[in-house]
């Protein structure tokens, strides 16, 4: 199959899914709620009859349905507002007190999670003045309200004031300090979602309280990152028609890329023999005996079939010792995220 083919494959599967979710919130039944990341808001009125329904067969929603109706609605226009993320948060805590189920919980955190996306670059350069800059390096690392209510300049105390409430945490890379969305906040909400939700934010909060990666190297060790792509993939395999499932996607090439490519400044092979370093083929082969019916393992015993071809080498030397491509694994990596991809789908025909 095509990536095209896959690309559209997936739209469609979404578009369903939204489809079934905004039947779910207005007849209150058991499926998912509204995307509320694109598209049209739900709307608090019940399907039409059809022609052969008796007044009495009529599909009506209940008050309940009605109600979550519009708060997914009334949510997502605040969302889409120009107020802070703080306030937006409070907002948030205030609807899910009120939801009636879990899938209206769904359907107003991905109204969150779609201000994340558009908030956080406005977010970012606040922070890019230097006053602001310096203030910031002063103070011990991380950066926690408490320390944040010691900074002298109100302007900057205000901002980082305002930036950790409203769900955001500071990170640093090479000297520069920025706001990231802080997923484990959201964690407060697992009792008002459904399980796949819950799951979800899970796996994001997993990244945000400790990154894999900066400086383009690895912050976590070679066999965690493993374990991250596997329990990303567990995700997909446990809620496979879900609606994260795209992002979860996403995450899981992130992953899988870092772990069978490696970072510039973290690679697989060894510099100086450009061979695979023992280290990393070590954790590829723990990974491939302790998960063998993953996409994770198979991908990862596919790169090492390569490699036993080629002696270990995942570049060759070229002329005046620069570093050459073996077409064997450059093939390998230019086809994994397809060939990934394709797996994932295999393993969830019924999707």
């Amino acid at each position: 199959m095509t990536m095209h083919a896959l690309a559209k494959k997936r739209k469609i599967v979404a578009g369903m899914a939204a489809m079934l979710a905004l039947s779910a919130v207005l007849a209150g039944c058991g499926k998912s709620g509204s995307d509320g990341q694109a598209g049209a808001p739900p709307s608090a009125s019940p399907p039409a009859a059809t022609s052969s329904a008796s007044p009495s067969e009529t599909a009506s929603p209940t008050p309940d349905a009605e109600q979550d109706a519009a708060l997914i609605m009334a949510f997502q226009e605040q969302a889409k507002a120009s107020e802070g993320a703080d306030a937006l948060n409070q907002k948030l805590d205030a609807a899910l007190d009120q939801a009636r189920q879990p899938e209206t919980g769904d359907a107003l955190l991905r109204a969150m999670f779609a201000f994340y996306e558009r908030d956080l670059p406005n977010a970012e350069k606040k922070f890019e003045d230097e006053t602001i800059q310096k203030a910031l390096q002063q103070l011990q690392w991380p950066i926690t309200a408490e320390a944040a209510a010691g900074i002298k300049d109100e302007k900057v105390k205000s901002l980082v004031g305002q930036t950790l409430a409203g769900g955001y945490k500071l990170d640093q890379a090479e000297g520069f300090i920025f706001p990231v969305v802080d997923y484990a906040k959201l964690k407060r909400t697992d009792a008002k979602v459904t399980p796949a939700m819950k799951d979800f934010v899970a796996l994001y909060a997993m990244e945000s309280d400790r990154k894999t990666a900066a400086d383009a190297g690895l912050v976590i060790e070679w066999t965690e990152l493993a374990n991250r792509a596997i329990e990303v993939e567990r995700y997909i395999q446990k809620y496979p028609t879900s609606a994260e499932r795209e992002k979860a996607e996403q995450r899981y090439m992130m992953y899988l890329t870092d772990l069978l490519v490696g970072l510039n400044n973290t690679p697989i092979f060894d510099f100086d023999t450009l061979k695979l370093d023992p280290k990393v083929k070590e954790v590829y082969a723990k990974t491939v005996a302790e998960h063998p019916d993953t996409v994770t393992a198979k991908m990862t015993q596919g790169l090492l079939d390569i490699l036993a071809k080629t002696d270990g080498a995942v570049f060759k030397k070229g002329k005046n010792g620069a570093q050459t491509d073996i077409p064997e694994v450059k093939a390998f990596r230019d086809g994994l995220e397809k060939k990934a991809l394709d797996a994932l789908d295999q393993a969830n025909p019924d999707k």
